[in-house]
């Protein structure tokens, strides 16, 4: 299962960050991206392993995003680039825990996968009921979120 899970989160970096085979800024990318760093508390503790994604308010063309440290601190970027586009985003913080199974079990192997449960209030998944806000201006940005008390929902 460690593996399997392993396999999802890179590919979900990809997706997020794109597989940019030249290694360089696309052309297209704002050249006036903020610095940005967001941390996640959770029950007053900082959130470690969280995934943060900014939806803005105005259509954009690549996805900020980032994942907490354990000092609940998630480094934005854009495009695999530091920095976060200019505008006001929702912000939309998830974290998922698998239990059960067995560690040493490849996928697959004894029928016993897990279950996935969602640790952050849901409503904090989507746009459109997170009501976490931000505004990135021309300055360096560092804003704090407080995601309130862990949930034990069974992902879906």
């Amino acid at each position: 299962m460690k593996k399997f899970a392993l396999y999802i989160s890179c590919l979900l970096v990809l997706a997020a960050f794109g597989c940019n085979k030249g290694g360089g800024r696309p052309a297209d990318l704002p050249e006036d991206m903020s610095p940005c760093a967001v941390t996640i508390i959770q029950d007053g503790q900082p959130l470690a392993g969280a995934s943060v994604q900014f939806e803005y308010d105005t259509p954009v063309k690549y996805t900020t995003s980032g994942v907490t440290d354990e000092k609940g601190v998630a480094t934005m970027m854009t495009y695999g680039q530091p920095g976060a586009q200019q505008g006001t985003a929702k912000v939309c913080v998830s974290k998922l825990v698998t239990e059960g199974g067995s560690e040493g079990e490849e996928y697959g192997d004894s029928g016993s996968v897990g279950q996935d449960f969602e640790t952050v209030d849901t409503k904090y998944k989507k746009k459109e009921t997170s009501d976490l806000t931000i505004t990135v201006g021309k300055e360096n940005v560092a804003e704090t979120f407080d995601v309130g008390a862990a949930v034990h929902v069974p992902a879906k």
